[in-house]
């Protein structure tokens, strides 16, 4: 089995006076975060880790908010885990759970700030990937791109430069959690640490990563949704 991992652990200024958006509600009354998992295949997830910061658990209570959601949905193997500070990037948030948790085996990360659909998802190296010219709307500033090979496989990842029309969807799975972990304590005093930047450096040492197909790409910063 896989263990999914959710990280919304980033704290920016505006978040000390308004809900950090991945916990806001759609017009269906669903948390944006746990939107972002409803696409995948939740059976083949032993467990689901929400990672959130303390402050905003103690502001909006975000615990309590995430615990009915896991009720209305029946996410029965999801779980809450509560940092007491900030990490310095989503890399470290990963790790953190990943030690703290004693998780081995196969994990899939998913970014709270999009949802897409994935018929399958396996427990091998991967990143979930979509090509840009399918979005109605694009905002290519912010997103990591990714090079796939004639064969099917990927042979690069980059952030904020274009190196290919396939972009990051936000899901990247890792065959073993503490390789994961030891390619972070490698390359974590290296300045800002994007996953980008660990799958780049498993990369050039010859690990196999092979985009994941999907379907249905939404990025939640292009919906208007209000504070609820």
């Amino acid at each position: 089995m896989m263990t999914l991992i959710v990280p919304i652990a980033a704290n920016r200024l505006e978040y000390t006076t308004q809900l950090p958006p991945p916990f806001k509600c759609d017009e269906a009354g669903i948390m944006l975060c746990v939107k972002a998992i409803l696409g995948l295949p939740l059976n083949v997830f032993e467990n689901i880790y929400f990672v959130i910061l303390k402050k905003h658990d103690e502001q909006y209570l975000v615990k309590e908010m995430l615990e009915l959601q896991f009720r209305r949905h029946r996410l029965s193997h999801a779980h809450i885990v509560v940092l007491e500070e900030e990490t310095t990037s989503q890399a470290q948030t990963v790790e953190r759970v990943i030690e703290c948790n004693h998780i081995e085996g196969c994990v899939f990360i998913k970014d709270a700030d999009c949802s897409f659909k994935a018929d399958e998802v396996l427990p091998q190296n991967g990143v979930a990937t979509f090509p840009l010219e399918e979005l109605p709307i694009v905002d290519p500033q912010h997103k990591s791109y990714v090079a796939v090979d004639d064969m099917f496989y990927i042979t690069n990842m980059i952030e904020k430069r274009v190196i290919s029309h396939f972009f990051n969807a936000g899901g990247y799975c890792f065959e073993d959690a503490q390789e994961f972990c030891s390619y972070y304590h490698r390359l974590k005093d290296y300045g800002t640490l994007y996953l980008s930047h660990i799958i780049y450096a498993m990369l050039l040492d010859k690990k196999i990563f092979r985009p994941i197909e999907i379907e249905n790409y939404q990025d939640f910063s292009l919906l208007n949704i209000s504070q609820r």
